[in-house]
């Protein structure tokens, strides 16, 4: 597993620590000697394999939200390619996106683009993910035209996705209001559909709809049936005065 670290004294001192820059390799005491543990200078080289948790079935034309394992700890933002889909034995679909890792696990849109169901086995590499620099506002995805040429026409792959510099109040609104669910997948699924109609938590402004539809009820000219709702008898009304 990979995960960024800091070195403390202390912890150093009581794990006799040893950094040999060299082979880029940490080395730590334990009950059964010396553990020698690699690490990497430089996290922008770094590329890790997606795979697939669990044994999926994707329904025909349908899309799927699939969880996947990285070996990576927690991350906000990764870049993730997925594997050529002519190259390899796979007749599934995804787009390049930007993932969020967390607990070495991430989730992420699989395309079913067949008249039948498509079995997903486990530990099945769905491609890769890469560090995503801060100062990066854009990322190129790839050739639209090459990737869905065996495809249905009616199957679109945007080729960029931008990156917002900052949450907006619309979207801020939408992780609250899905807080109290405490599955992932759920949270992650209901978040998606929010999102598609965020115009209607949007507040910023004063919305006025036009709409055509009539009063269900006719009442025309004529004013309101009344009644009293306990009539009484003249000697009930004496024995109230």
């Amino acid at each position: 597993m990979n995960t960024d670290f800091v070195f403390g004294s202390d912890w150093c001192t009581k794990n006799a620590a040893r950094i040999d820059y060299e082979k880029s390799q940490v080395s730590i005491r334990s009950s059964c000697g010396r553990i020698f543990i690699p690490y990497h200078k430089s996290i922008e080289c770094l590329t890790l394999d997606v795979k697939s948790i669990n044994v999926i079935h994707i329904p025909p034309r349908e899309s799927y939200t699939v969880q996947a394992k990285v070996e990576i700890s927690s991350a906000d933002t990764v870049y993730f390619s997925p594997v050529d889909p002519i190259q390899s034995e796979k007749s599934i679909v995804m787009s390049p996106s930007l993932l969020h890792i967390n607990n070495y696990t991430t989730y992420l849109e699989v395309y079913n683009p067949h008249d039948y169901t498509y079995i997903l086995p486990m530990n099945t590499v769905l491609g890769r993910v890469t560090h995503t620099p801060y100062e990066m506002h854009s990322c190129f995805l790839f050739d639209t035209f090459r990737e869905t040429s065996s495809l249905s026409p009616q199957h679109h792959i945007f080729n960029t996705i931008e990156l917002e510099t900052k949450p907006s109040a619309t979207s801020n609104t939408i992780d609250k209001l899905i807080t109290h669910i405490k599955n992932v997948q759920e949270q992650q699924q209901l978040r998606l559909i929010l999102q598609q109609h965020i115009k209607i938590f949007d507040i910023s402004k004063v919305t006025q709809a036009h709409t055509h539809i009539q009063h269900t009820i006719n009442t025309g000219d004529s004013l309101p049936i009344t009644s009293r709702p306990y009539p009484r008898t003249i000697e009930q009304r004496r024995d109230l005065k």
